[in-house]
Formats: C-alpha cells, sequence, structure tokens
C-alpha cells in the first residue's frame, strides 16, 4: 500500500484509479461495503485502488471549542485497515483553511482528475464535498468518469452511521457498536507504568493512556481481549476504564486498566491492542481494598 501525504508528492500522473473519498472514522459496515466496491471496480478492470481520506477530520477543524472524545479510529488503525482490505493507494490530505476554500468543481477538475487521475468514483449516498459542501452526486455525474453510490447499510433497522457508533460507545452499549462496525471497538498504546495496586491484590493491569483526541466510552468494567502484537497472541481480559475512585486518584485523566488472563509477563512500553466485547459494570467506589478484590474477582468471572 502506498501512502501519499501532499500533493506535492505527486510528480508525475498516477495509474487510472479507482477511488473513494471520505473520513472513514470507525471503518464501519457501511464504509466496508464503499470500500469492497472499489475492490470490486479495480479487480474487474486491472487498474489501482485508492481512498482518499482527510486529516485532522473536518469536523474537529470546523469546530472552534474542544472537541475531544469524538474520533472512533487513529489514523494508524484507519491505515492498518485500508492496508489489511489491500487498497493500494491512501492519500491523506491535510484538512486546512485552503483546502476548506476549495470550491467543488475545482476539487474535481484539479485534484481527482489532474492530480489523482480518477476513472472511477465510489462515494456513499450522503456524500458531500468542496467549498459549504456544494459538491453531491448530481453534481459528480456531469463528469466523464464512472460514478457509483452506495446505498445505506442498516443494522436492526439503523443506519449504519459513525455518529451512532459514538452515541452507542458513550453509553456503554459496546457489543451494539461493534455489529454496527463489523468489528470490534478498540484502542491501542504502549503499556505504562501505573502504582501497582492493582498488582496487590492479585490481578496485575496493562496500563494505557486515554488518548483525548478519541471517543471516551463509558467508565466501567468491560469484558476485552487483548493482543499482544510481540507474541503475536491474543488473551481474554477484563479491562476498567475511569479515575479509580476507590484509590482516590487525584488524576485528571482517566485511564485504561486490562488484566489479562493466565499471563504474567512485563508489557512495559510494548505495544497491546485490547478489543472491548461487552460492558459488565459501571464503575463505582468501594468501602475497602477487600471489597474492590471481591468485585474484581466476580468480574473476571462474568467476563470468562
Amino acid at each position: 500500500m502506498k501512502i501519499i501525504r501532499n500533493l506535492n508528492q505527486i510528480n508525475s500522473q498516477l495509474p487510472p484509479l479507482v477511488m473513494t473519498i471520505g473520513n472513514f472514522d470507525g471503518l464501519h459496515l457501511g464504509h466496508m461495503q464503499i470500500i469492497n466496491k472499489v475492490k470490486k471496480i479495480a479487480n474487474e478492470k486491472n487498474i489501482h485502488s485508492a481512498v482518499l481520506t482527510f486529516e485532522p477530520h473536518p469536523t474537529k477543524f470546523f469546530q472552534t471549542k474542544n472537541n475531544g472524545d469524538f474520533r472512533l479510529t487513529s489514523l494508524a488503525q484507519k491505515l492498518r485497515i485500508f492496508d489489511e482490505a489491500q487498497i493500494d493507494y491512501v492519500i491523506i490530505l491535510p484538512f486546512n483553511h485552503k483546502l476548506a476554500e476549495i470550491a467543488a468543481d475545482d476539487f474535481v477538475s484539479k485534484i481527482l482528475i489532474k492530480k489523482f487521475n480518477v476513472s472511477d468514483l465510489v462515494i456513499g449516498y450522503d456524500f458531500t464535498f468542496g467549498k459549504n459542501r456544494l459538491g453531491n452526486f448530481k453534481m459528480l455525474e456531469n463528469y466523464k468518469f464512472n460514478l457509483s453510490e452506495i446505498s445505506p447499510v442498516k443494522i436492526d433497522d439503523k443506519t449504519c452511521s459513525s455518529t451512532l457508533i459514538r452515541s452507542l460507545i458513550s453509553n456503554g452499549e459496546i457489543a451494539q457498536a461493534n455489529k454496527i462496525l463489523g468489528q470490534n471497538f478498540s484502542i491501542e498504546g504502549l503499556v505504562i507504568s501505573g502504582k501497582k495496586l492493582a498488582r496487590q491484590m492479585n490481578f496485575p493491569t496493562a496500563n494505557l493512556k486515554y488518548k483525548s483526541h478519541l471517543i471516551k466510552p463509558k467508565f466501567g468494567v468491560y469484558k476485552t481481549s487483548t493482543f499482544i502484537p510481540s507474541l503475536n497472541q491474543k488473551f481474554k481480559s477484563v479491562t476498567n476504564f475511569g479515575f479509580k475512585p476507590t484509590f482516590n486518584n487525584i488524576s485528571f485523566e482517566p485511564i485504561f486498566e486490562t488484566h489479562i488472563f493466565n499471563f504474567s509477563e512485563d508489557l512495559y512500553d510494548q505495544k497491546i491492542i485490547v478489543e472491548f466485547h461487552d460492558f459488565l459494570r459501571e464503575e463505582k467506589k468501594f468501602s475497602s481494598l477487600l471489597e474492590l478484590q471481591k468485585q474484581i474477582e466476580q468480574d473476571v468471572k462474568n467476563a470468562l
């Protein structure tokens, strides 16, 4: 997979591309239907597939107030999914004032056609683009490339959308969010050192920082699984997300604490990927460490 991060990287005309355009936050089932259509056309015509996306997310760019707790996937996670889908080109355009001011016609003629040599374009049913979002499917029909529009995908009579998934995750409805995602919601990062208080209760945890630009799940305990890339293994686990109220934690940021079943190796500074399967209970403050230990024992049983 070739990654293009700036239009200046393109010094000569690219080969003909089957392209889709979007933010693709979460890469849910609706997004994957678009990606699969791109791949299908590319295979049929024996040409390259491409995804054009933006960084930062345009919503973040346009919002003037603090807009953390938003993204479902980091850029690294998106790139990994595109790579697994065997997309040939991923173009990441910096979303800034200059790009936001490009008229829809200019975006098509100067970028899609001239720069990216698009022969086929696949878009979602609600796709708009260009200054003031004036570009849409009807406007794109005026150009000579082949155009495909993908209808909405519905699960349990609900249209798959990043907005819906964000709401479900914020409310702890992880299992339902995963159905719409078509994969397990996950977080990833390097394991950080903690105060080792859980280890004193025989429940050592691998701790991950909460990244403020990503969606904030509901505080509480989750049934999870943890993939350790260095071992190429996945383990059952249970994860608490919150402020550790029993320990009178004064941190201003919540933390992910994951107890990995039947595992005792040192993971500090190693990357792990934690997949969320179900919400078990809300976070609460216990009257004693013994009471907390008994609850963790029950959490582990419930997560098995």
